[in-house]
């Protein structure tokens, strides 16, 4: 792909760094990432996405816009509550880049039908905000051999973590199952809709799960398959915790 005179002017703060340029923002513009939801997490991450110049972003949400939304999920406005979230991040997404192609899915993200939408998709970006969508992401993710970028925020906190299980080359990187496994403990957790959220703690980790995937896709730098951060918003600080494969893990065990 000949990058246009208007993206080089487009995209010149990315190109002039030595780790992006004109090849990593053709890989950007050649590459196509799937959004597991578009509110809280999604909405920085698409924000940052399409303006990047990513070629084609996928998102996939069933939901539809709430009143309550809106102290966070700026992709969404007044009008557009009661429709369906794609919609209205589509609509975003047209309005600030239209060198990016959108597509949007609206039916339930069980396993099969997320191993049938990553088909040709370089990343998968996790910002569901229940467990067992994010369980099917996992294992959707791991028989593609992409990598699966999680994220979650609740209260002051949040967390990411780039899991790259059944990538090739990424023999030692667990899966979100390993870290996370099936229980009542994580699988009950409270949402945000009963225990509260605020804007910049989705800032934080939506912009991060962003971050790791252009760097993924730019290959401008290495992204740990081995890490949690943990992100405390009241001191601020970040903690780092190294993960491992679970030897009896329900997704990636051999």
């Amino acid at each position: 792909m000949t990058i246009s005179d208007t993206q080089l002017h487009r995209y010149a703060r990315q190109i002039i760094m030595k780790e992006i340029d004109e090849e990593g923002q053709n890989a950007l513009l050649s590459s196509k990432v799937a959004i597991l939801g578009a509110g809280g997490l999604g909405a920085p991450v698409i924000a940052n996405l399409a303006a990047a110049g990513v070629g084609e972003l996928l998102i996939c949400d069933n939901d539809t816009v709430d009143l309550s939304n809106l102290n966070r999920q700026f992709i969404h406005r007044m009008q557009d509550i009661g429709n369906l979230k794609t919609q209205s991040a589509k609509r975003f997404i047209e309005e600030i880049n239209s060198d990016v192609t959108v597509r949007t899915m609206q039916q339930t993200m069980d396993e099969n039908s997320l191993f049938h939408i990553l088909a040709d998709c370089d990343v998968l970006i996790d910002c569901a905000d229940q467990y067992q969508t994010k369980y099917n992401a996992a294992k959707a993710a791991f028989k593609r051999g992409i990598p699966h970028i999680f994220g979650g925020a609740i209260r002051f906190d949040g967390q990411i973590a780039s899991f790259l299980a059944g990538v090739d080359g990424f023999d030692t990187s667990p899966c979100f199952a390993c870290l996370f496994p099936k229980g009542a403990e994580v699988e009950q957790a409270p949402n945000c809709a009963q225990a509260g959220i605020l804007s910049p703690i989705t800032g934080v980790i939506g912009n991060l799960q962003a971050l790791e995937a252009i760097k993924w896709i730019t290959k401008s730098h290495q992204i740990n398959g081995n890490t949690l951060l943990i992100f405390d918003g009241f001191t601020p600080s970040f903690t780092s915790i190294k993960t491992s494969i679970q030897p009896d893990c329900s997704i990636c065990s051999k």
